[in-house]
């Protein structure tokens, strides 16, 4: 809409009255109406000082300038002769020009665009924050009290407890076992990876997977001796995590997803176990399934574990 509009009701704003019933003469009379549509011109044609909004409080900004046109328009109606006197509380002074330019300011199309925004239009502010869930799932955050960092050397004693002592809280912790239990468990990866050596390749050697995934007794790798199709379920574990395959956090992660899916059979049969030595035997038959259990030696770890 422009500005020759206002002639045929104010702009087109409801519940005002035409231009063309105002009343009055005089030289004062015809600067003040000249004023008030210099105004509304401005308010509807979208003119002045910038333009589009946007941000929290612009409503109520609005407001208070459409307020303040009806204050100028209702005081013109009521002082025909254009003195200038003014009723309102909070209005402009004696002798003040009626409908001056600066009333408008805060209305529409003349608010100080946002930060980004221009030419009238509002810029959408977001609030949107990264999910901590994905940041924690794409970074492989390790589990408590295991590293993420590659193994490069076989751990000493105090270090293989101490690796223990977190596999038994955290199977605690992920599985709802008794310590007794969870200790049955990490009783036969003590054995299997020769003191809770994440990185050991079947035969001793510590680091990277070898490249053999033979499902048998000579190409088992970390703390479980995995091999075959489980050996490389590992490493794409790890990938997909950004975790080193011989790191702690990629073994325990691993073992909590077979533990969850392929071999929640396993925790069943060790929940249904009331010592240590009968978890370890169990965990022994339905995880590891060797063909020599060499039972004596898994005992053996689990009692420095409990120690």
């Amino acid at each position: 809409m422009n500005s020759l509009s206002l002639f045929n009701g104010v702009g087109g704003v409801s519940g005002l009255s035409p231009v063309s019933g105002l009343q009055g003469n005089g030289s004062s009379q015809d600067a003040s109406i000249a004023n008030l549509l210099n105004d509304i011109a401005k308010l509807i044609d979208g003119s002045g000082s910038g333009q589009g909004a946007g941000t929290s409080g612009a409503a109520a900004g609005n407001g208070n300038a459409m307020s303040q046109f009806l204050s100028d328009l209702a005081a013109m109606l009521s002082d025909p002769e254009g003195t200038g006197a003014q009723n309102s509380a909070g209005s402009q002074g004696s002798g003040a020009p009626l409908g001056g330019n600066n009333n408008f300011t805060t209305m529409p199309g003349n608010a100080a665009p946002a930060s980004g925004a221009g030419n009238g239009t509002s810029m959408p502010v977001s609030t949107s924050t990264p999910s901590s869930a994905n940041s924690a799932s794409s970074s492989g955050a390790a589990p408590q009290g295991l590293s993420t960092a590659p193994q490069t050397q076989a751990l000493s004693p105090a270090q293989s407890k101490q690796a223990a002592d977190a596999y038994v809280s955290n199977l605690q912790k992920d599985f709802g076992l008794t310590k007794d239990q969870a200790a049955g468990i990490v009783a036969n990866l003590w054995h299997e990876s020769g003191g809770m050596n994440s990185g050991i390749n079947q035969g001793g050697k510590i680091g990277a997977p070898g490249s053999n995934m033979a499902d048998d007794n000579a190409n088992g790798y970390d703390i479980a001796q995995w091999g075959g199709t489980r050996k490389q379920g590992l490493i794409d574990y790890a990938r997909q995590h950004n975790l080193d395959p011989s790191s702690e956090a990629a073994n325990y992660g691993y073992l909590k997803q077979e533990l969850q899916t392929s071999q929640a059979g396993a925790i069943a049969a060790v929940k249904g176990t009331n010592s240590a030595q009968a978890a370890t035997q169990a965990f022994c038959n339905a995880f590891e399934q060797p063909s020599d259990p060499q039972m004596a030696s898994r005992l053996g770890y689990l009692n420095q574990i409990l120690a």
